[in-house]
């Protein structure tokens, strides 16, 4: 009995050994696989002629899946209804949707789709090729794209090639062949039949393979011959057009006395709005005791006109959980056109759930509630810069006699005076005008009293100090560009590829004055019109976006110093002219 029990004992004993010993499959631990799958074999072959059929085959030597095949498969020439992909093991099974042409070469550019099984490693820039004809198209051609305003590569942009010569191909047929742009902003269109062609670029976000209103675009102003051109590239410069897309791309009521509304662009006109009567929303409402709300509610629109804000101040409409408003503005319809629509808006406030003792604590915040005034001046106040004095709320009046400048020396304040600059009836932001010294001491001293918004609220007695700059806290920068151009502008950029100044070539040098001590980068565009600022491109009437040219430098200032730099920028290539820590890759946005 104890000898069977020692033998039941000791086989347990290697079952629970030999479980823990096998608890995975295949090879553990090691390093990790780096190896991208490689294709074995596939029916047809690669380069196959006189293709009838309607699906290809892949068999690869490890499991695969595919990363978001959809977005990264190219075929050129591109179909209505992309091929039907999927993975099966080891294999790739492509179905055709739609049906292919005679005498025509095929390619399906996979990009990184095509990855193994366990690390996702993809095979990247795997591409297959086939004829339905008696030969294999060979010829390629190559080149980059650049955003034009900031030279920056473009990343995902579809490029493609027109055989039909005439303008309206790009917009009213699909490309014959395409290719997409990598991390650099380069593309190979491979291929190609010999012939004359026409290269444009689109960030195609409609998946048409064509140039839609809205979308950026980029066109070569020359023929492309294959196979003469194929050894040479093209850069060729994305640009969006002025004309945006007009809409209302917002509208909340965030705070139970505000209403405000937000466009896509700036409109050419200023809307209109009105409050809709009970009875206009549910037809068995009665207007009886009904108040029209408009003559208490403040309008005011932001510089550019796209961001309008209602503010209601009568404790009625304050009051109402829900308004209608029945608005008009402008916005632009499918084919770009502005015209005028009609909607009709809810300013829907969903009031906080709060406790009685929170309740109590906001009323007296509300009862105790002071105007909240925001100033500019501070110590290290620019000596180009304006003195002003802002608030969350609109301003209803203003007592400029209760606010007073002061300039301080020792002890002794001696009045300044000064204005306030034109404003609207409403405003958020008042500006002073004074002749404001360098290096002096200053006093901005306000009255209690002396600013009341339109809800009625003032502010306590206020003091803001500020201490102007002197002339020695800045650089100067004198940029002089050879060959002399009256059409340059030369333009001072931050780290952050960001235009600070801006002015015209000078025949002796632009002069840029009152430079903080800072790294600063240059940069300059041809402004062939002449409207004082950067151009881009229009399609319409074939006008390329003006070009610009980047200092390859960067300008190093310092305090109390003066700078001149010379630029023959006529012998600098504009795509290789960019310092290497500006340049970013730009993505195309989903």
């Amino acid at each position: 009995m104890n000898i069977n029990r020692k033998i039941i004992y000791i086989l347990l004993t290697a079952m629970v050994i030999a479980g823990c010993a096998n608890r995975g499959i295949g090879p553990q631990g090691g390093p990790k696989d780096s190896i991208p799958p490689r294709p074995l074999k596939s029916d047809p072959e690669v380069g196959a002629l006189n293709f009838t059929g309607n699906r290809i085959e892949v068999t690869f030597d490890e499991y695969i899946q595919l990363n978001n095949v959809a977005m990264s498969l190219l075929m050129s020439p591109p179909q209505q209804n992309p091929p039907d992909v999927r993975a099966r093991g080891k294999r790739m099974i492509i179905n055709f949707v739609d049906s292919l042409h005679e005498n025509t070469t095929y390619t399906l550019d996979f990009g990184d789709a095509v990855c193994d099984f366990r690390e996702r490693v993809p095979l990247k820039g795997y591409s297959f090729y086939f004829s339905t004809g008696d030969e294999i198209d060979t010829l390629e051609y190559r080149g980059r794209v650049y955003d034009a305003e900031t030279l920056n590569p473009m990343q995902g942009i579809l490029v493609g090639i027109h055989r039909d010569l005439s303008d309206s191909a790009f917009t009213n047929q699909p490309f014959l062949r395409i290719a997409k742009t990598d991390s650099a902003g380069y593309f190979r269109i491979g291929n190609i039949h010999p012939g004359q062609y026409r290269i444009y670029a689109v960030d195609d976000f409609g998946r048409d393979y064509r140039l839609t209103p809205g979308e950026s675009l980029a066109f070569s102003d020359s023929l492309v011959s294959i196979p003469a051109d194929s050894g040479e590239t093209t850069n060729l410069f994305l640009f969006k057009e002025s004309q945006q897309k007009l809409y209302l791309s917002k509208s909340s009521r965030d705070e139970r006395h505000r209403f405000s509304m937000i466009f896509s662009a700036s409109p050419d006109s200023m809307m209109t709005w009105r409050v809709m009567k009970p009875s206009e929303i549910d037809t068995a409402a009665s207007d009886s005791a009904w108040i029209d709300p408009t003559p208490y509610i403040y309008t005011i629109a932001s510089p550019t006109q796209d961001t309008v804000t209602l503010w209601m101040t009568d404790s009625v409409s304050i009051r109402q959980d829900t308004m209608y408003l029945e608005t008009r503005y402008r916005r632009t319809d499918s084919v770009f056109a502005i015209e005028w629509y009609t909607d009709t808006l809810r300013a829907f406030w969903r009031a906080p759930r709060l406790t009685p003792r929170m309740i109590e604590q906001q009323e007296r915040i509300n009862r105790n509630r002071r105007l909240e005034l925001r100033s500019n001046a501070r110590k290290d106040f620019e000596i180009y810069d304006t003195l002003r004095l802002s608030c969350k709320t609109p301003l209803a009046r203003v007592a400029i006699d209760s606010i007073h400048l002061f300039l301080r020396e020792d002890t002794v304040s001696t009045p300044v005076p000064f204005s306030l600059a034109p404003y609207d009836s409403l405003t958020q932001e008042l500006v002073f005008l004074a002749d404001l010294q360098p290096g002096a001491n200053y006093e901005l001293l306000l009255d209690s009293g002396a600013i009341h918004d339109v809800y009625g609220t003032t502010h306590i007695k206020g003091t803001f100090g500020l201490l102007v700059k002197t002339p020695e806290d800045y650089s100067t920068l004198r940029v002089k560009t050879i060959p002399f151009d009256p059409k340059v502008r030369i333009q001072v950029m931050n780290n952050k590829d960001q235009v600070v100044r801006e002015q015209a070539a000078e025949e002796e040098g632009a002069l840029f004055i009152h430079l903080k001590p800072d790294t600063y980068y240059l940069r300059l565009y041809i402004d062939e019109n002449g409207d004082g600022r950067w151009t881009t491109g229009e399609w319409k009437s074939k006008r390329q976006p003006e070009t610009i040219i980047y200092f390859p430098e960067k300008v190093q200032t310092k305090s109390n110093w003066d700078f001149e730099e010379e630029w023959t920028y006529s012998t600098t290539q504009s795509t290789s002219s960019k310092p290497s820590e500006l340049i970013k890759v730009i993505y195309k946005k989903k």
